[in-house]
């Protein structure tokens, strides 16, 4: 769809374009690049926009946030990419090959007789795991010809579950470990002082409800906890504030300038002028730390920041990453990333430059998939003299932070907390091609007893929990085990027809 040429790209970046190129030389229309936060996922699409319209192809890069529409802009400007920017405040201009546009400017203008509505040959959007709003699955709709490329470093929406009614591939860049190896991205060292207390806190739309989780959090001694331990572990670096609320967010930042450290406050009720000063103060270098409510989340990039602090208790691993996302990327003098974690998000997710295979399958939950840990052994440790994450080995199994040697008794205290679970071994993970291996030998079965095609569908489902999403595969002869899953099945099917047989019967 677009050509050769190379503008200047890292290895891994030139390598996502040509597989999203022969993607879309293979019938693609709907594809998913992931690219770790700190990958460069807006340098990839602007040099896929610039290779669109050097054949005259009209492009539309779309987000829901003003930082991220103009953070788009600035890179085609750098390109020397003529573009409109569709959002409020913002002059149009119609005529312009590619579009940076708001979503939401989209959705409230479309109905409008006066609104242009842009052309599109390729549609871009960023941070794809949004794609499940109505406002973006309309856009989708509406342009229904075009191709479409979602963005994302998480592609699973809030509850955890796979962007496969959407997206046909899934394609990824580098992950989080393989850019540090590469100098890409900066270590990451994580601290966990404290564990929250979460018992009892529903869970709403796949995360831990607002209200009771603030009432729980915001708490003085919580937040006392969460200054002693920057001043300890991080004090002097540029640092971020994830908080459980407005309100909370204020309260940190409150109780550091109380303790002589510097620190800002944005919230979503603050006007643009507002939240752009603070912003600009912790770039200046006037406060050190800056608290905030989930704004800081998605279109903040200052690579000096090489602290976060997680003070917000989460069941979302989307929410996670994008978090400790704000300070992976590398700036002169910065040697790491600094997570300290109040809010046993290590112990609930795992550490974060852990490789992981993300699935589209919208029945696969990614964030149980996560959690799937081997045993004890290979779990992570708090080391109870500095709070160091760290996984001990039979070789080295003190704190590579302060030399702790860690005892049996001190194992036994970190279960009571909840910072090491005792869980029994994991199964083994099914893969995508563990599914596909699973049909062909069931479809053989199938054609050597002569039944129909889909049967083969219904063993598969009982299975896996849904219908396999290809059915185009040669059979191959079924093992010991597969039999066994077929003969449970066709016992199972057999008693439950009985069953219906004898109150249909009864009826009668």
């Amino acid at each position: 769809m677009y050509g050769e040429d190379m503008h200047q790209l890292r290895p891994y970046q030139k390598e996502s374009i040509e597989k999203i190129r022969n993607a879309f030389k293979k019938g693609k229309r709907k594809v998913l690049l992931v690219a770790a936060t700190g990958s460069g996922k807006t340098v990839i699409a602007a040099e896929i926009i610039r290779r669109v319209v050097e054949g005259d192809k009209y492009c539309i890069f779309i987000c829901h946030r003003r930082e991220l529409i103009m953070q788009c802009s600035r890179k085609l400007y750098e390109l020397g990419l003529n573009h409109g920017v569709i959002m409020a405040g913002k002059s149009p201009t119609p005529n312009a090959l590619i579009q940076v546009m708001s979503i939401q400017t989209y959705t409230a203008r479309k109905e409008n007789d006066d609104f242009i509505i842009p052309r599109a040959d390729l549609i871009i959007i960023d941070e794809a795991h949004r794609s499940v709003s109505h406002s973006f699955q309309s856009l989708i709709k509406n342009y229904k010809h075009s191709y479409l490329i979602g963005l994302t470093a998480t592609p699973c929406t809030q509850n955890g579950r796979g962007l496969g009614d959407i997206y046909e591939q899934l394609i990824e860049t580098s992950n989080i470990q393989t850019l540090i190896q590469q100098e890409y991205l900066v270590p990451i060292r994580v601290f966990a002082p404290t564990m929250p207390d979460v018992k009892g806190l529903r869970i709403i739309n796949g995360d831990y409800e607002q209200r009771k989780l603030d009432k729980r959090i915001n708490k003085p001694k919580l937040i006392g906890d969460i200054v002693e331990h920057w001043q300890r572990h991080a004090a002097g670096r540029s640092t971020v504030v994830f908080g459980t609320s407005i309100n909370h967010s204020k309260q940190i930042a409150r109780i550091f300038n109380e303790n002589n450290v510097e620190a800002g406050h944005i919230d979503s009720k603050m006007d643009e002028e507002e939240r752009e000063m603070q912003m600009k103060l912790l770039k200046a270098g006037k406060i050190q730390v800056l608290c905030n409510c989930q704004i800081l989340l998605e279109g903040f990039d200052f690579p000096p920041i090489s602290c976060v602090i997680l003070a917000r208790p989460t069941k979302s691993f989307v929410l996670y990453l994008q978090a400790i996302g704000r300070a992976l990327r590398i700036a002169e003098g910065k040697t790491d990333c600094l997570i300290l974690d109040h809010s046993g998000a290590v112990y609930e997710f795992g550490r974060p430059d852990e490789n992981f295979s993300w699935e589209l399958d919208k029945s696969v939950n990614v964030l149980k998939k996560k959690q799937q840990a081997e045993n004890i052994e290979k779990q992570d440790f708090t080391c109870v003299q500095c709070s160091y994450v760290y996984q001990p080995t039979k070789d080295y199994p003190e704190c590579p932070n302060c030399a702790f040697l860690p005892t049996k008794q001190t194992k036994e205290i970190l279960i009571k907390e909840g910072r090491l679970k005792e869980v029994p071994k994991a199964k083994r993970t099914i893969t995508p091609k563990d599914k596909e291996a699973f049909f062909a030998q069931v479809k053989h079965y199938c054609l050597k007893r002569g039944y129909q095609l889909g049967w083969c569908s219904w063993v598969y489902k009982e299975k896996f929990g849904h219908f396999p999403r290809n059915k185009d595969v040669k059979a191959v002869l079924p093992s010991e085990e597969v039999l066994k899953y077929i003969k449970h099945y066709n016992i199972k099917r057999m008693k439950s027809q009985e069953r219906i047989s004898r109150l249909v019967g009864g009826k009668g």
